[in-house]
């Protein structure tokens, strides 16, 4: 008598941010909803997947920030168990002339997520400026690169 390890899906939902987000309208720290979201439909375990762009810059010597994003559920009104990632960090050396520097990454984010009936899970993200400015700060969708959620319902 053997036992099965396979994954039985039972249902996904997929969306690409609608809009790049300016994450330089928030204060430092500040978590933005960025308008990306998902209705998970009924109670279950869910994987839940993100692919994140972001665009950090600065013409500033000295400068040090870092772009963060997590899954909140709306519903239950609390983050997403360990869904935060670390999405872009720019650290620019102190010098003697400025240098305009403008970093474009991608992050993926990957967490199975239990929940007890429906919920809405969306996209956050916060700028943290430490030391300097930041000239350009954004969670970005376009045909270079999308931000996108998407969730499978496994069990």
């Amino acid at each position: 008598m053997g036992t099965s390890s396979s994954i039985r899906i039972t249902g996904d939902g997929f969306a690409a941010l609608p809009a790049n987000v300016n994450l330089n309208a928030a204060a430092s720290g500040t978590w933005v909803a960025t308008g990306l979201a998902l209705v998970l439909p009924s109670a279950g375990i869910y994987q839940l997947d993100a692919v994140v762009r972001t665009v950090l810059g600065t013409m500033t010597t000295g400068e040090s920030a870092f772009i963060s994003v997590r899954l909140y559920d709306v519903t239950g009104a609390a983050v997403v168990p360990n869904s935060e990632v670390l999405a872009h960090q720019l650290s620019v050396g102190a010098g003697t002339s400025a240098t305009l520097l403008t970093w474009n990454r991608t992050a993926p984010l990957a967490i199975r997520y239990a929940v007890p009936g429906a919920r809405t899970v969306r996209l956050e993200a916060a700028r943290v400026t430490s030391n300097g400015t930041t000239d350009q700060a954004q969670v970005v969708s376009d045909a270079n690169g999308r931000t996108t959620l998407r969730y499978q319902r496994v069990a």
